[in-house]
């Protein structure tokens, strides 16, 4: 076989493994500290709201993909906001569990190949979805200090993730895509959720699943911006024309 024809397979594949995704956004919490009256998936930023942003991102760069929100504080009111425009998945159970139940509720829903997951409260331009090669499952990284001090960061070997955790100066920008090898175990992990396991943040899963032999390419877009919107002056205080 020609380098040529292995290179058009590589992409063909690569392709394939887009079209045939499910892109999930998981935003069942409260998130307090924005001080709101609306879930945080409805704060106005412009003319938008957040969760708004984020689905014209998504159909803007996918194509033949379906869109998965995860809800539950407030979650009429998300409903009447973006009824029709995506499946609505509620996490009835949202302020005794976390991330991974979730996560559990969309993968049951969906029977795409590939998945991608990430958090609600994230506002970000479409440099995230450019160049990048769906054959492998990967994680996104920030390494321009756009992420929070606070928050998960992650140690990579070789372009390789190895472990997440707090207090690392490379920050995991709670984007995630999964397939093949990795989505088995993902659901493998997920089958098994019960008791106080329901409670695993994502960054939790995630090295449960690096612990059991799923790999995951580190991944950091060019003119990527992102912002994780905790409270309201982190609407107050940045730039949102990404």
């Amino acid at each position: 076989m020609s380098r040529f024809t292995k290179k058009i397979t590589t992409e063909i594949r690569a392709k394939n493994n887009e079209k045939d995704m499910a892109v999930v956004i998981l935003s069942a919490g409260i998130g307090n500290r924005i001080k709101s009256n609306e879930p945080r998936s409805l704060i106005k930023i412009g003319n938008k709201t957040l969760l708004e942003h984020q689905i014209d991102l998504i159909n803007n760069n996918f194509e033949k993909h379906e869109i998965i929100g995860v809800f539950g504080y407030e979650i009429e009111k998300i409903i009447r906001k973006i009824h029709g425009k995506i499946r609505v998945v509620e996490n009835q159970i949202y302020e005794n569990t976390n991330n991974s139940e979730s996560l559990r509720l969309a993968v049951n829903n969906t029977n795409k190949k590939n998945i991608m997951f990430f958090h609600g409260d994230l506002y970000f331009n479409d440099a995230i979805f450019k160049n990048i090669d769906f054959r492998k499952s990967f994680l996104v990284v920030d390494t321009k200090e756009m992420m929070k001090q606070k928050e998960i960061g992650i140690t990579i070997n070789n372009n390789k993730a190895a472990i997440l955790s707090y207090g690392l100066p490379t920050k995991w920008c709670q984007i995630a895509f999964m397939t093949g090898k990795e989505l088995k175990i993902l659901k493998n992990i997920l089958h098994k959720l019960q008791g106080s396991n329901k409670k695993m943040l994502s960054f939790e899963i995630i090295n449960k699943m690096i612990s059991m032999g799923a790999s995951f390419e580190c991944y950091e877009p060019d003119n990527m911006s992102i912002i994780e919107i905790d409270c309201i002056k982190d609407i107050k205080n940045e730039n949102f024309n990404l």
